[in-house]
């Protein structure tokens, strides 16, 4: 359990693997890693479980921390009926020349009993936030909650704006509650139903085991779209008659709208189309930043609904996918092109969107609790900032040299982590000698 009293993180670190190089150091949006005695370690009070240092390792020593695919075969299982939950953005890993509906039976062929896309969810949530943002009460700009990576970050380093994230629940979610009601309503009594999430992301695998808004999530594992991938082309290529039928009921969630939520702008559109709001659309952790730092501003006027993806191209850059993000993105604008008009959205079972509005903050980058001591902590902060070099290196294993000045504040490094400093102290001690 880490410092704010969160359960559960799904970046690791492999420290047998690292090499103490600081990528991932300098990398981290969060500034959530830092290197000593040669070795990464993470704050995990500040990590937002992007998966950025996963991207970025060039020594493969950060990872996920999703389920084997293998334990759909256990014996042991304690499950009688597997749910395979597909991200939209599963469907931009393969050809567009393969359609959902056999990645959704090569699925099955893994051992899954049953496919529940997510993307058959969407519309539902769409029209939750919809019908939020024609409430006078919200706040405008409206942010999406699709993406838990952005959430954190909001909670850890722009928490005046908690209040202008919708309080609807992701379709991952809401698609997992709908699958396991209409199996219970189909099945036997007693049967002991699972849903399973296919991941393009580590920040997803943390909503499931430790949801944003307390409780319990309905999603009982979470495979990485990685380790899905190439069973799934193996099962694509089987092109005898034992292949695996859909179930009757079964939602295909392939039409354009449903599709294109794997992408950046899918979410946006479709929750706007028809409607006199506004949307801004933006992905990637960086450009995200700057505009929740206009957002805290106010400088976003006339905007009633933001879009922010952690990942470049949206989930189709999830760290935990096989394709590239451009070309994955593209595959999706295809598929798009000659999908079906939107579905009906599937019965949501009483299931409501909705999740309780009180985000917690995470005051993660508190100095200290009490007023004054944070007061005389910045100002020595500052003050031994401007003795530092200013070369933001990263080879003191800080991020930059105001992170070094905060972690020597704080007591967990010295000035003579600076290498140029260190350098400029030997060269004395060099000089007094002669």
């Amino acid at each position: 359990m880490s410092a704010d009293g969160s359960r559960f993180h799904s970046v690791i670190l492999d420290q047998d693997a690292c090499k103490g190089c600081t990528v991932c150091v300098t990398t981290c949006p969060a500034e959530a890693i830092r290197v000593r005695d040669g070795k990464a370690f993470i704050i995990e009070e500040r990590c937002i479980d992007c998966g950025e240092c996963i991207r970025r390792c060039p020594n493969h020593a950060k990872k996920a921390r999703s389920d084997a695919l293998e334990s759909l075969a256990d014996p042991a299982s304690p499950f009688d009926w597997k749910i395979a939950l597909p991200a939209p953005s599963l469907y931009g890993q393969f050809p567009d020349t393969a359609p959902v509906a056999e990645i959704h039976r090569a699925l099955r062929s893994l051992g899954f009993d049953e496919v529940f896309p997510v993307s058959a969810a969407t519309e539902l949530v769409a029209r939750a936030t919809r019908a939020y943002l024609a409430r006078p009460d919200a706040r405008r700009p409206v942010i999406s909650s699709s993406c838990p990576t952005i959430i954190k970050y909001i909670q850890i380093r722009f928490p005046s704006l908690i209040e202008h994230v919708e309080p609807v629940i992701a379709p991952m979610e809401l698609a997992a509650r709908i699958a396991k009601s209409r199996a219970r309503r189909r099945l036997p009594a007693g049967s002991r139903v699972g849903a399973f999430f296919i991941s393009p992301c580590a920040g997803k695998i943390t909503e499931t085991k430790a949801p944003l808004s307390g409780g319990e999530s309905a999603v009982d594992g979470v495979f990485s779209v990685k380790d899905v991938v190439l069973p799934i082309i193996a099962a694509l290529k089987n092109d005898g008659a034992d292949r695996i039928e859909p179930a009757p009921s079964a939602p295909t969630g392939d039409s354009a709208p449903e599709i294109s939520w794997g992408r950046r702008e899918g979410e946006a559109a479709m929750t706007v189309a028809g409607s006199p709001f506004r949307y801004l659309a933006v992905d990637g952790i960086e450009l995200c930043a700057q505009v929740l730092e206009s957002c805290e501003n106010g400088k976003l006027p006339g905007i009633d609904f933001l879009e922010l993806m952690a990942c470049r191209e949206g989930c189709v850059g999830g760290p935990l996918v096989a394709s590239s993000p451009t070309l994955a993105r593209h595959v999706l604008t295809v598929r798009e092109s000659s999908a079906p008009p939107a579905a009906t959205p599937p019965d949501p079972a009483g299931e409501a969107p909705f999740r309780d509005p009180d985000l917690p903050a995470r005051p993660a980058l508190l100095l200290d609790g009490d007023y004054r001591k944070a007061r005389a902590m910045m100002a020595e902060m500052e003050r031994i900032y401007a003795e530092l070099p200013g070369l933001d290196c990263g080879c003191c294993g800080a991020p930059n040299c105001h992170a070094l000045a905060e972690d020597i504040v704080r007591g967990k490094a010295s000035k003579t982590d600076c290498v140029i400093i260190l350098k400029e102290q030997y060269r004395l001690l060099l000089e007094e000698g002669k």
